[in-house]
């Protein structure tokens, strides 16, 4: 499992960026400029993405065609921090799986794997970041579509269809998960609480800090030790939600709007 040392980093996950996210895709630049950028003190030294950056990502081929401004200005403010000295990584979530090597060259930024330890320096904390959905177990339908789209020759059957076609399949696609959601209890959408134990286990970690549920909060586990769920970035009653975390030698602090 790929580790990381760090002294400060900046987290958030579930933004949901799309052509359809005006509001939201100015706030998140502006959180980015405030929460990276310009700081009196210092800078983080990393940016981590956990996923679902992307409401839904067809391929990195987007880039090439007649790119909206919400993506121009996103790819410009990566770079940007980036140039600054903050290392920016970018995990894979459900819905932006199709983030590939293009992409990171383009934003200047690192592809990280689905599972990664965040070592403190100085107070040799560890954490484990992941998007989280793998964590869902009780979820079967969610994991057999995970695992089929995950798949090398799903993926290779999709990416060679036109743009176009991608689009009407990730429309259908996010159509149909809306729908088979209001049909499961909330708990099977919910991680398993003994995979969480396991992977905290395997990973030597003692706080688990994960997006993917949209149940942003602090949960203490049967062992003692801790699961953070990252806010998703949303409009609710016309209220706009989001925000992250700042993990620091001094502990975890809200980054809110």
């Amino acid at each position: 499992m790929l580790t990381l040392c760090f002294e400060s980093a900046v987290l958030c996950s579930d933004v949901h960026l799309s052509a359809n996210t005006d509001k939201i895709s100015t706030a998140f630049i502006n959180w980015l400029k405030e929460s990276c950028l310009g700081k009196i003190e210092a800078n983080p030294e990393w940016l981590l993405i956990l996923g679902d950056l992307f409401d839904a990502w067809i391929g990195d081929d987007i880039l090439e065609a007649n790119t909206p401004e919400y993506l121009n200005r996103l790819v410009s403010i990566l770079k940007e921090i980036n140039q600054s000295g903050v290392k920016v990584g970018i995990m894979h979530g459900n819905r932006d799986f199709l983030i590939g090597e293009d992409f990171c060259k383009k934003t200047q930024t690192m592809l990280l794997p689905q599972e990664i330890v965040l070592a403190h320096n100085q107070s040799k904390s560890n954490y484990l970041l992941t998007h989280g959905d793998q964590l869902c177990t009780d979820d079967k339908e969610h994991q057999d579509f995970r695992k089929m789209v995950l798949s090398a020759q799903w993926k290779e059957i999709f990416l060679k269809k036109d743009i176009s076609d991608r689009l009407l399949i990730a429309s259908q696609m996010r159509k149909e998960s809306t729908y088979a959601k209001s049909r499961k209890r909330q708990e099977i959408m919910d991680v398993n609480v003994s995979e969480v134990e396991n992977q905290l286990d395997y990973a030597n970690a003692s706080i688990i800090i994960h997006g993917h549920t949209h149940r942003p909060g602090s949960y203490e586990l049967p062992s003692g030790r801790k699961r953070i769920v990252l806010p998703d970035w949303r409009i609710f009653k016309n209220k706009l939600s989001g925000g992250g975390l700042l993990l620091e030698s001094s502990g975890i602090c809200q980054l809110s709007l």
